[in-house]
């Protein structure tokens, strides 16, 4: 059994509770707190002098859920391609490989594609930030323009009408709706998948507002209307 030791000063032990490793840090505080390291998805607790292993044991079972998504994501990160944003780098539009160019044309800032090329056009010596923030945005704009199409074509099928339609990068969703007011918001990496994926999202979330929650009244609407939702599911694996 762990224990914690009495002295005042800070104290560094690792515990494994259910196969999870967490390093817990007693320091002279009032109250616990947990960080998931963004990078390793390492599990860190701070805990107030005089805690003992049963307790911290509870704490970090009480947030497994938790804690499972945070390391999920970090796993994420991980496995995801670094870019560099060079010449010949080869980044995904709707479902296909496509070569990277960049151009310091005096022409206004942008991204251009087509089949054989993804065209950043930005001033010379761009940060890879700048270059990254630009391909970001025409993502997004990508997703918008294709999602207002799919919106018309199954609003009246569905018999519903959605709100206002939005598109931002997001880490953990491909997109959401608002019960209230049938606002949708949508992930703009949807652009990098079939657009099939798209379309099964944009269902997805018009059918929340047939029925809020995911329940069995849900599927059975989407075996209804989509029959073939959970194939172009798979295709954003």
């Amino acid at each position: 059994m762990f224990h914690f030791s009495s002295s005042k000063t800070k104290a560094a032990s690792t515990i494994s509770v259910d196969d999870v490793s967490v390093v817990v840090t007693q320091k002279r505080i009032k109250h616990c707190y947990i960080k998931i390291d963004r990078e390793s998805g390492s599990v860190c607790v701070s805990v107030p002098i005089g805690w003992n292993a049963k307790a911290v044991e509870e704490l970090v079972r009480s947030k497994a859920s938790w804690i499972k998504r945070k390391q999920a994501a970090a796993l994420d990160r991980a496995l995801s391609p670094k870019f560099e944003f060079d010449n010949g780098e080869l980044h995904k539009v709707w479902g296909s490989e496509v070569a990277l160019v960049n151009t310091s044309n005096s022409g206004r800032r942008g991204v251009k594609w087509s089949e054989n090329a993804l065209v950043i056009n930005s001033p010379a010596e761009s940060s890879l930030d700048t270059r990254e923030k630009l391909l970001t945005a025409w993502y997004a704009r990508e997703v918008k323009i294709a999602a207002l199409v799919l919106v018309d074509k199954w609003e009246p099928v569905l018999g519903v009408k959605a709100g206002r339609l939005s598109v931002q990068k997001m880490k953990s969703k491909w997109g959401s709706c608002n019960i209230k007011n049938g606002n949708i918001r949508l992930n703009s990496e949807l652009a990098k998948y079939p657009k099939g994926a798209l379309e099964h999202v944009v269902v997805h979330e018009l059918v929340h507002i047939l029925e809020p929650s995911h329940s069995k009244r849900f599927y059975s609407l989407m075996d209804e209307f989509l029959p073939n939702w959970k194939k172009l599911k798979a295709l954003t694996r």
